[in-house]
Protein backbone atom coordinates (compact mmCIF):
# COMPACT_ATOMS: atom_id res chain seq x y z
CA UNK A 1 0.00 0.00 0.00
CA UNK A 2 2.75 2.46 0.64
CA UNK A 3 4.55 1.62 -2.37
CA UNK A 4 1.13 1.80 -4.22
CA UNK A 5 0.98 5.29 -2.70
CA UNK A 6 4.37 6.51 -3.09
CA UNK A 7 3.86 5.85 -7.03
CA UNK A 8 0.51 7.81 -7.40
CA UNK A 9 1.95 10.84 -5.97
CA UNK A 10 4.99 10.66 -7.99
CA UNK A 11 2.90 10.02 -11.07
CA UNK A 12 1.16 12.85 -10.30
CA UNK A 13 4.40 14.68 -10.20
CA UNK A 14 5.44 13.49 -13.34
CA UNK A 15 1.91 14.22 -15.20
CA UNK A 16 2.31 18.06 -13.39
CA UNK A 17 6.16 18.13 -14.33
CA UNK A 18 5.19 17.47 -18.12
CA UNK A 19 2.52 20.09 -18.51
CA UNK A 20 4.62 22.92 -16.96
CA UNK A 21 7.85 21.71 -19.21
CA UNK A 22 6.54 21.59 -21.97
CA UNK A 23 5.98 25.46 -22.65
CA UNK A 24 9.51 26.10 -21.26
CA UNK A 25 10.95 24.02 -23.42
CA UNK A 26 9.32 24.79 -26.55
CA UNK A 27 10.34 28.70 -25.91
CA UNK A 28 14.02 27.62 -25.25
CA UNK A 29 13.94 25.56 -28.67
CA UNK A 30 12.24 28.24 -30.62
CA UNK A 31 14.34 30.70 -29.44
CA UNK A 32 17.25 29.03 -30.90
CA UNK A 33 15.43 28.83 -34.23
CA UNK A 34 15.11 32.53 -34.55
CA UNK A 35 19.35 32.07 -34.37
CA UNK A 36 19.50 29.94 -37.31
CA UNK A 37 19.66 30.44 -40.90
CA UNK A 38 16.51 28.51 -42.76
CA UNK A 39 18.25 27.32 -45.72
CA UNK A 40 16.17 25.54 -48.82
CA UNK A 41 15.47 22.03 -48.58
CA UNK A 42 18.20 19.75 -50.52
CA UNK A 43 17.40 18.43 -53.65
CA UNK A 44 17.69 15.03 -54.67
CA UNK A 45 20.89 14.47 -56.88
CA UNK A 46 20.56 10.45 -56.25
CA UNK A 47 24.18 9.82 -54.84
CA UNK A 48 24.47 8.28 -51.51
CA UNK A 49 22.23 6.12 -49.27
CA UNK A 50 19.14 7.42 -48.14
CA UNK A 51 17.31 5.85 -45.03
CA UNK A 52 13.87 6.37 -43.21
CA UNK A 53 13.63 5.04 -39.50
CA UNK A 54 10.41 4.09 -38.56
CA UNK A 55 10.30 4.53 -34.55
CA UNK A 56 6.54 6.29 -34.60
CA UNK A 57 4.46 9.25 -32.85
CA UNK A 58 5.55 7.14 -28.76
CA UNK A 59 9.15 5.96 -29.57
CA UNK A 60 9.05 2.55 -28.71
CA UNK A 61 11.75 1.12 -29.54
CA UNK A 62 15.74 2.00 -30.17
CA UNK A 63 16.93 1.81 -33.48
CA UNK A 64 20.43 0.60 -34.09
CA UNK A 65 21.61 1.43 -37.49
CA UNK A 66 24.83 0.58 -39.88
CA UNK A 67 25.87 3.36 -42.39
CA UNK A 68 27.74 0.19 -44.27
CA UNK A 69 25.30 -1.59 -44.81
CA UNK A 70 22.55 0.85 -45.15
CA UNK A 71 20.28 -1.00 -42.83
CA UNK A 72 19.10 -1.39 -39.10
CA UNK A 73 20.71 -4.35 -37.72
CA UNK A 74 18.96 -4.93 -34.82
CA UNK A 75 15.47 -2.66 -32.78
CA UNK A 76 14.76 -3.24 -29.17
CA UNK A 77 12.38 -1.64 -26.59
CA UNK A 78 13.70 1.36 -24.59
CA UNK A 79 11.53 -0.13 -21.32
CA UNK A 80 12.86 -3.33 -21.86
CA UNK A 81 16.12 -2.52 -19.34
CA UNK A 82 16.98 0.00 -16.37
CA UNK A 83 20.82 0.24 -15.42
CA UNK A 84 23.36 -0.31 -18.07
CA UNK A 85 27.16 -1.90 -17.32
CA UNK A 86 30.03 -1.15 -18.89
CA UNK A 87 31.51 -3.78 -20.68
CA UNK A 88 35.34 -2.83 -21.93
CA UNK A 89 38.12 -4.37 -19.85
CA UNK A 90 39.10 -1.49 -18.49
CA UNK A 91 35.67 0.30 -17.99
CA UNK A 92 33.74 0.22 -14.47
CA UNK A 93 30.91 2.59 -14.84
CA UNK A 94 27.19 1.84 -14.23
CA UNK A 95 24.68 3.88 -16.02
CA UNK A 96 20.38 4.28 -15.96
CA UNK A 97 18.04 3.86 -19.01
CA UNK A 98 18.72 7.66 -20.57
CA UNK A 99 15.78 6.10 -23.30
CA UNK A 100 13.29 5.98 -20.11
CA UNK A 101 14.40 8.86 -17.97
CA UNK A 102 15.68 6.40 -15.11
CA UNK A 103 16.86 8.28 -12.17
CA UNK A 104 19.40 8.20 -9.18
CA UNK A 105 18.98 9.55 -5.55
CA UNK A 106 22.55 9.29 -3.78
CA UNK A 107 21.78 8.53 -0.32
CA UNK A 108 25.06 8.64 1.47
CA UNK A 109 24.03 5.58 3.51
CA UNK A 110 25.32 2.15 3.37
CA UNK A 111 22.68 0.02 4.56
CA UNK A 112 19.73 -1.06 2.63
CA UNK A 113 17.55 -1.02 5.34
CA UNK A 114 18.07 2.28 6.49
CA UNK A 115 16.81 3.70 3.41
CA UNK A 116 13.17 4.90 3.31
CA UNK A 117 10.72 5.80 2.03
CA UNK A 118 11.24 9.35 3.31
CA UNK A 119 14.49 9.36 1.17
CA UNK A 120 12.35 9.50 -2.06
CA UNK A 121 11.28 13.05 -0.71
CA UNK A 122 14.09 15.18 -2.52
CA UNK A 123 15.15 16.78 -5.49
CA UNK A 124 18.43 15.89 -5.41
CA UNK A 125 18.62 13.47 -8.48
CA UNK A 126 20.54 12.59 -10.88
CA UNK A 127 19.78 11.66 -14.39
CA UNK A 128 21.52 9.84 -17.58
CA UNK A 129 22.66 12.73 -19.97
CA UNK A 130 23.00 11.59 -23.91
CA UNK A 131 26.67 12.57 -23.68
CA UNK A 132 27.48 9.40 -21.52
CA UNK A 133 30.48 11.42 -20.05
CA UNK A 134 32.16 9.72 -17.12
CA UNK A 135 32.11 12.60 -15.32
CA UNK A 136 28.50 13.47 -15.05
CA UNK A 137 27.96 9.64 -14.55
CA UNK A 138 24.64 9.83 -12.39
CA UNK A 139 25.54 7.03 -10.38
CA UNK A 140 29.12 8.58 -10.29
CA UNK A 141 32.42 6.56 -9.21
CA UNK A 142 30.99 3.66 -6.99
CA UNK A 143 34.34 2.74 -6.15
CA UNK A 144 36.98 3.93 -4.08
CA UNK A 145 38.78 6.73 -6.37
CA UNK A 146 42.45 5.95 -5.09
CA UNK A 147 42.03 2.22 -5.09
CA UNK A 148 44.20 0.65 -8.29
CA UNK A 149 41.11 -1.83 -9.13
CA UNK A 150 37.60 -1.36 -8.36
CA UNK A 151 36.37 -1.82 -4.63
CA UNK A 152 32.95 -0.83 -3.89
CA UNK A 153 32.60 2.26 -1.65
CA UNK A 154 29.00 0.55 -0.04
CA UNK A 155 27.04 3.06 -0.86
CA UNK A 156 23.35 3.02 -1.17
CA UNK A 157 21.74 4.28 -4.39
CA UNK A 158 17.65 4.79 -4.82
CA UNK A 159 16.68 4.55 -8.07
CA UNK A 160 13.56 5.57 -9.85
CA UNK A 161 12.69 3.69 -12.66
CA UNK A 162 11.64 5.89 -14.94
CA UNK A 163 8.33 6.21 -16.50
CA UNK A 164 6.38 4.84 -19.77
CA UNK A 165 5.24 6.18 -22.90
CA UNK A 166 2.38 7.98 -21.27
CA UNK A 167 4.55 9.42 -17.87
CA UNK A 168 3.30 7.09 -15.54
CA UNK A 169 6.25 5.96 -12.97
CA UNK A 170 7.52 2.51 -12.41
CA UNK A 171 8.55 3.08 -8.83
CA UNK A 172 11.61 2.43 -7.00
CA UNK A 173 14.68 0.03 -6.42
CA UNK A 174 17.34 -0.03 -3.69
CA UNK A 175 20.79 -0.75 -4.83
CA UNK A 176 24.44 -1.49 -3.70
CA UNK A 177 27.24 -2.45 -5.76
CA UNK A 178 29.05 -5.26 -4.17
CA UNK A 179 32.47 -5.71 -5.95
CA UNK A 180 33.54 -6.33 -9.13
CA UNK A 181 35.63 -9.85 -9.78
CA UNK A 182 36.06 -12.41 -12.59
CA UNK A 183 34.55 -9.85 -15.28
CA UNK A 184 31.45 -9.52 -13.06
CA UNK A 185 29.63 -6.89 -11.21
CA UNK A 186 27.53 -8.08 -7.84
CA UNK A 187 24.47 -5.97 -6.81
CA UNK A 188 22.36 -6.18 -3.95
CA UNK A 189 19.29 -4.77 -4.47
CA UNK A 190 15.31 -4.56 -2.52
CA UNK A 191 12.26 -2.56 -2.56
CA UNK A 192 10.78 -1.21 -0.01
CA UNK A 193 8.54 -4.26 0.90
CA UNK A 194 10.95 -7.89 -0.23
CA UNK A 195 13.73 -8.66 1.11
CA UNK A 196 17.00 -7.90 -0.42
CA UNK A 197 18.61 -10.17 -3.26
CA UNK A 198 21.94 -10.71 -4.55
CA UNK A 199 22.36 -10.73 -8.59
CA UNK A 200 25.40 -10.88 -10.49
CA UNK A 201 26.22 -8.86 -14.18
CA UNK A 202 28.96 -10.72 -15.97
CA UNK A 203 30.53 -8.27 -18.76
CA UNK A 204 29.64 -9.39 -22.48
CA UNK A 205 32.74 -8.24 -24.11
CA UNK A 206 31.16 -8.22 -27.63
CA UNK A 207 28.92 -5.10 -26.86
CA UNK A 208 29.68 -2.31 -25.54
CA UNK A 209 27.15 -3.00 -22.14
CA UNK A 210 25.51 -5.63 -19.98
CA UNK A 211 21.99 -4.40 -19.72
CA UNK A 212 19.92 -5.63 -16.33
CA UNK A 213 16.12 -5.19 -15.90
CA UNK A 214 14.26 -5.25 -12.67
CA UNK A 215 11.01 -5.75 -13.94
CA UNK A 216 10.01 -8.88 -12.01
CA UNK A 217 13.18 -9.45 -10.51
CA UNK A 218 16.47 -8.50 -11.61
CA UNK A 219 17.73 -10.35 -14.34
CA UNK A 220 20.01 -9.56 -17.11
CA UNK A 221 18.64 -8.46 -20.63
CA UNK A 222 20.34 -9.80 -23.40
CA UNK A 223 19.89 -8.33 -26.80
CA UNK A 224 19.48 -4.95 -26.28
CA UNK A 225 22.32 -3.67 -28.53
CA UNK A 226 23.79 -5.30 -31.81
CA UNK A 227 27.63 -6.42 -31.42
CA UNK A 228 29.39 -3.05 -30.79
CA UNK A 229 31.31 -3.69 -34.51
CA UNK A 230 28.15 -4.31 -36.09
CA UNK A 231 26.50 -0.95 -35.33
CA UNK A 232 27.23 2.88 -35.80
CA UNK A 233 24.05 5.15 -35.12
CA UNK A 234 21.61 4.56 -32.48
CA UNK A 235 18.07 6.13 -33.06
CA UNK A 236 16.61 6.42 -29.43
CA UNK A 237 15.00 9.06 -26.35
CA UNK A 238 17.50 10.66 -23.79
CA UNK A 239 17.32 12.86 -21.86
CA UNK A 240 18.90 16.49 -21.68
CA UNK A 241 19.02 19.17 -19.06
CA UNK A 242 18.57 22.39 -19.39
CA UNK A 243 20.63 24.69 -17.26
CA UNK A 244 20.05 28.21 -15.66
CA UNK A 245 17.17 29.49 -15.49
CA UNK A 246 15.35 26.44 -15.80
CA UNK A 247 17.07 23.29 -14.48
CA UNK A 248 15.40 20.61 -15.62
CA UNK A 249 15.76 17.41 -17.40
CA UNK A 250 13.95 17.06 -20.82
CA UNK A 251 13.15 13.71 -23.26
CA UNK A 252 14.30 14.47 -26.79
CA UNK A 253 14.47 12.10 -29.51
CA UNK A 254 17.42 12.20 -31.54
CA UNK A 255 20.96 10.04 -32.38
CA UNK A 256 23.63 8.44 -29.89
CA UNK A 257 26.84 6.99 -31.87
CA UNK A 258 28.77 3.55 -30.77
CA UNK A 259 31.28 4.77 -28.16
CA UNK A 260 33.42 2.38 -29.37
CA UNK A 261 33.94 3.13 -32.89
CA UNK A 262 32.42 6.01 -33.51
CA UNK A 263 32.70 9.94 -33.31
CA UNK A 264 30.82 12.98 -35.46
CA UNK A 265 30.43 16.95 -35.30
CA UNK A 266 28.34 19.01 -37.61
CA UNK A 267 29.19 22.04 -39.88
CA UNK A 268 26.16 24.63 -40.55
CA UNK A 269 28.47 26.69 -42.63
CA UNK A 270 28.94 24.19 -45.46
CA UNK A 271 27.20 23.17 -48.77
CA UNK A 272 26.26 20.02 -48.35
CA UNK A 273 27.04 18.72 -52.53
CA UNK A 274 30.07 20.92 -52.07
CA UNK A 275 31.30 18.63 -49.23
CA UNK A 276 34.81 15.99 -50.00
CA UNK A 277 37.21 14.22 -47.63
CA UNK A 278 39.11 17.26 -47.70
CA UNK A 279 36.39 18.94 -45.68
CA UNK A 280 36.87 16.68 -43.17
CA UNK A 281 38.26 18.19 -40.02
CA UNK A 282 39.67 15.60 -37.50
CA UNK A 283 40.34 17.56 -34.86
CA UNK A 284 36.72 18.49 -34.85
CA UNK A 285 35.40 14.82 -33.92
CA UNK A 286 33.57 14.43 -30.68
CA UNK A 287 33.66 11.08 -28.44
CA UNK A 288 30.27 12.14 -26.68
CA UNK A 289 27.64 10.57 -27.59
CA UNK A 290 25.42 12.79 -28.70
CA UNK A 291 27.46 14.72 -31.11
CA UNK A 292 24.83 13.87 -33.37
CA UNK A 293 21.58 14.33 -31.12
CA UNK A 294 18.78 15.78 -31.42
CA UNK A 295 18.94 19.62 -33.04
CA UNK A 296 18.87 18.63 -36.64
CA UNK A 297 15.01 18.93 -36.26
CA UNK A 298 13.47 22.21 -34.51
CA UNK A 299 9.13 22.41 -33.32
CA UNK A 300 7.28 24.91 -34.96
CA UNK A 301 5.07 26.22 -32.16
CA UNK A 302 4.00 26.29 -28.65
CA UNK A 303 0.99 23.92 -29.26
CA UNK A 304 0.64 20.19 -29.58
CA UNK A 305 -0.79 21.27 -33.25
CA UNK A 306 2.88 22.46 -34.65
CA UNK A 307 4.91 20.95 -36.81
CA UNK A 308 8.75 19.82 -37.18
CA UNK A 309 11.11 21.25 -39.62
CA UNK A 310 15.01 20.18 -40.54
CA UNK A 311 17.94 22.01 -40.21
CA UNK A 312 19.10 21.18 -43.81
CA UNK A 313 21.96 23.17 -43.69
CA UNK A 314 23.06 20.61 -40.81
CA UNK A 315 25.82 18.40 -42.47
CA UNK A 316 26.82 15.93 -39.65
CA UNK A 317 30.39 14.84 -40.06
CA UNK A 318 31.11 10.96 -39.29
CA UNK A 319 34.14 9.13 -38.55
CA UNK A 320 33.47 4.85 -37.85
CA UNK A 321 36.42 2.82 -37.28
CA UNK A 322 38.55 3.56 -40.62
CA UNK A 323 35.53 5.12 -42.94
CA UNK A 324 34.44 8.80 -43.63
CA UNK A 325 30.83 9.52 -44.03
CA UNK A 326 28.93 13.10 -44.51
CA UNK A 327 25.34 12.73 -43.68
CA UNK A 328 21.87 15.25 -43.42
CA UNK A 329 18.38 14.85 -42.57
CA UNK A 330 15.79 15.28 -44.73
CA UNK A 331 12.30 14.93 -42.60
CA UNK A 332 11.13 13.51 -38.96
CA UNK A 333 7.98 13.38 -39.80
CA UNK A 334 5.51 10.68 -42.63
CA UNK A 335 2.28 12.19 -44.02
CA UNK A 336 2.18 14.05 -40.87
CA UNK A 337 2.94 11.62 -38.44
CA UNK A 338 6.34 12.68 -35.86
CA UNK A 339 8.79 9.73 -35.61
CA UNK A 340 10.02 9.27 -38.75
CA UNK A 341 13.85 10.65 -39.11
CA UNK A 342 14.89 10.68 -42.72
CA UNK A 343 18.39 11.42 -44.19
CA UNK A 344 20.78 11.32 -46.41
CA UNK A 345 24.87 10.22 -46.31
CA UNK A 346 27.75 8.42 -48.19
CA UNK A 347 31.00 7.69 -47.87
CA UNK A 348 34.17 10.13 -48.61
Amino acid sequence: MIRKTLDIRHKTKFRLLNYCLLPIVCCVLLSSCFKEKNLLPPTNQGHGQTAIIEMGPEYPEQFYYSLVSNSVVLHSSRFSYDLMFDAAPDKFNIWLNTAKSVNVIRTGKTDLDSVLLSDTLTNNRHYELGEFNPDSNAIGKWWIVDSSVPVSAGQVYLIQLGVDVAGNPFGYIKMKVNDFSASSYSITYSDFVSASQTVIIPKDGSRNYSYLTFTSGASVVNNVEPAKTDWDLCFTRYTVFFYAPYNIPYQVTGVLHNPSRTQAYMDSTMIFDSVQIGSFENGKLLSRRDAIGYEWKRFSSLSASGTYSINYHYTYFIKSDDKFYKLRFFDFEKAGVRGYPTFEYYEL
